[in-house]
């Protein structure tokens, strides 16, 4: 199946390209090709937002240091990765550094993404190199491939991530940092890179996707490394579907990008239940809701919590629940969510219990959302993952507890009292992001 829709996807990109004027191509249309080439079939052309953001990233010229603010399950990623990556007939040929937040896996990156590359790489012809650099110390989770026009690779490329010849990073902020400023900076990076006919100088670009926290003095790191960057005239985008007013406003000297309008939010209703016991109410309400072809997603704010109910549970659930979270060893982590993916394609259904930080960098799609008690920035990213694509008449979230876990972002609590009384007036009532945004 993947074959036959990769060469569609490559023949709707070729006929596309075949009729533009070779001497005034129309960017527009250049974006929809590239759209086109997207694997899971997510995309058929480019939104009008996003043919606007490609037309912008494809200047090879042109600088950029852009502020993308969207709702959940808009496309930011692909807005910015798909013209970055590029193809050689108006796509920029940049080099992109996607950072994504701490607690993120980035097995989403690498399940969507890769496949994106590899299709890139046919269409245009030219060979592509991916880095995943996660960690500092553990091979298995960092790994380079490399693709070639032929359809063969190399998966296991012996180089480093700030190499000229790498056309995608994955990483986290914080070994972003790492891996940047240890290898030192700026300084590090090929001042003037060329694609294959020698003829458009290469930039890097810097994505960082959520990947602000909302800890002052995490944020206070995050701001001063944006704004290092943007003085070094180096391009910057961060993209955000919670950013708070105030970090908006020290984000200020970004230029607001283009971002979607008149989106329609998929059908949800959130329901309170406050409990000394989360995870045993959590646990009750699970086994009530759980049935065939339903997906059902426990969310907490440990691996030891979500362990806790994987434990309990998976007795009773042998072939169809799944325990997800960061903490896993990488192949069996990736292997789950590829598993749990390829299921909702299906059309199957699935026990999943794993982690806000795993879940709410997943692209995962569940018909009752089940969670501990969170922060509003965090119930906002969790409930875009119930009922995401918009398939389901009606779908539920559910919160359970009283205090917020000792991880979770401290609110003021006049803050916190205020957020607590709107969960218990606001249950059994349609999930509205809005009204959950007064709250960051």
């Amino acid at each position: 199946m993947y074959v036959s829709l990769h060469q569609a996807n490559i023949s709707c990109y070729n006929r596309n390209m075949s009729r533009l004027s070779p001497t005034t191509p129309d960017l527009r249309e250049i974006a929809s090709a590239a759209y086109s080439l997207t694997t899971d079939g997510a995309f058929v052309s480019a939104r009008p937002w996003q043919a606007e953001l490609y037309q912008r990233l494809a200047n090879p010229d042109g600088e950029i240091g852009g502020l993308l603010l969207a709702p959940l399950g808009a496309g930011k990623v692909e807005a910015v990765v798909i013209p970055a990556l590029g193809v050689q007939r108006g796509g920029a040929p940049r080099r992109l550094f996607l950072i994504g937040p701490d607690d993120s896996p980035l097995d989403d990156y690498s399940l969507r993404l890769i496949p994106y590359l590899r299709t890139f790489v046919q269409a245009d012809e030219t060979v592509r190199t991916v880095c995943l650099d996660h960690t500092d110390d553990d091979t298995e989770e960092n790994q380079c491939r490399r693709f070639f026009p032929d359809g063969s690779e190399d998966p296991h490329v012996v180089t480093n991530p700030l190499e000229a010849d790498v056309d995608l990073i994955l990483t986290s902020f914080s070994r972003f940092r790492e891996l940047f400023f240890g290898s030192g900076g700026v300084h590090a990076l090929p001042s003037a890179l060329r694609n294959t006919q020698g003829e458009l100088a290469r930039r890097d670009l810097f994505f960082f996707d959520e990947a602000h926290t909302y800890t002052q003095d995490a944020f206070s790191q995050f701001h001063r490394l944006i704004k290092f960057l943007f003085a070094e005239d180096m391009d910057v985008i961060v993209a955000s579907s919670t950013l708070p007013p105030a970090f908006a406003e020290e984000l200020s000297f970004l230029d607001t990008l283009p971002a979607p309008v008149g989106l329609t939010a998929p059908p949800r209703t959130l329901a309170f239940k406050p409990t000394a016991d989360p995870l045993a109410l959590m646990e009750s309400e699970i086994r009530r809701a759980y049935y065939q072809n339903s997906r059902v997603f426990g969310v907490t704010e440990s691996p030891a919590d979500a362990e806790t109910l994987y434990s309990r549970l998976a007795p009773a659930y042998p072939h169809g629940v799944y325990l997800y979270h960061a903490g896993l060893p990488a192949a069996l982590r990736r292997r789950t969510y590829a598993q749990v993916r390829e299921l909702e394609k299906e059309g199957e259904g699935y026990l999943l219990l794993t982690t806000g930080g795993a879940l709410e960098s997943s692209d995962l799609d569940a018909t009752v959302l089940l969670s501990t008690l969170c922060p509003p920035e965090n119930l906002i990213r969790r409930a875009g993952r119930c009922n995401r694509r918009g398939d389901l008449p009606a779908a539920q979230i559910v919160v359970f507890g009283e205090t917020f876990h000792e991880s979770a972002r401290p609110l003021p609590s006049s803050q916190a009292t205020d957020y607590l009384a709107a969960l218990r007036a606001l249950s059994e009532q349609p999930f509205d992001a809005e009204v959950w945004k007064a709250f960051i």
